[in-house]
């Protein structure tokens, strides 16, 4: 499992850091490079066949990526649902598997739909929200790993400790509250009003249910005898 996460990480990496520094290199300018418009960039370093193949593979991805984020986020669901993470109706709905294909076909309307509503939604709305979000989640995460050695945790001998710590979590925190200070206001409180949301749920609850409510399983594998 490390080694395929490593590997994936490269590989994503690679994958997108090469066409990106390709891109940021090869514009013609700053404002070509703002205004987004990789076709346009493709067409003047090759010919109209180059940059209209360009952006029909774009085109493909967007809508690739669309459907894993369906089928991951709507996984996501089904499992939060699995560990009694809703109302006994809901984790019931949602752990619903279809007879034909097993796949959690309730949980995936659940997230397809509401995606499809905020396609209506401006562009740049979304993008500033997604991005104000991502960036708290990963604080979130900063703030977890300067937590990790603190309490009983410090005694877990055979944990991975991170190199250098504290100073990684420390200057992402750092970053990160300075992207945060950079978003409109706008943003900051719709991606704050549903972290409260769930800080509210988390509090009123699931944490008075702890027995009955938010219950981690994890699934073993079925050993097979040799």
């Amino acid at each position: 499992m490390p080694r395929t996460v490593l590997w994936t990480l490269g590989i994503g990496s690679a994958v997108i850091l090469v066409p990106t520094i390709a891109i940021t290199l090869g514009a013609p300018s700053m404002s070509a490079l703002d205004a987004g418009d990789i076709s346009g960039m493709v067409t003047i370093w090759s010919n109209s066949a180059v940059g209209t193949f360009v952006s029909l593979c774009i085109a493909l991805a967007i809508i690739n990526a669309a459907i894993v984020m369906v089928i991951q986020n709507s996984r996501v669901l089904y499992s939060s649902a699995r560990d009694k993470a809703w109302p006994e109706p809901v984790n019931r709905a949602f752990t619903d598997l279809s007879k034909k294909f097993g796949s959690p076909w309730i949980s995936t309307l659940a997230v397809g739909v509401p995606g499809a509503i905020l396609c209506f939604v401006p562009v740049a709305t979304l993008t500033n929200v997604t991005g104000v979000a991502v960036t708290l989640l990963y604080g979130f995460v900063a703030v977890a790993a300067l937590a990790s050695r603190r309490g009983a945790h410090k005694l877990n001998t055979t944990a991975w400790r991170m190199p250098m710590w504290p100073a990684v979590p420390v200057i992402v925190l750092a970053v990160l509250l300075y992207v945060l200070s950079q978003q409109a206001v706008s943003d900051l409180l719709i991606t704050g009003g549903i972290t409260v949301a769930s800080l509210l749920y988390w509090v009123f609850y699931l944490r008075p249910r702890p027995d009955a409510r938010w219950i981690i399983t994890v699934p073993e594998d079925d050993q097979q005898p040799a």
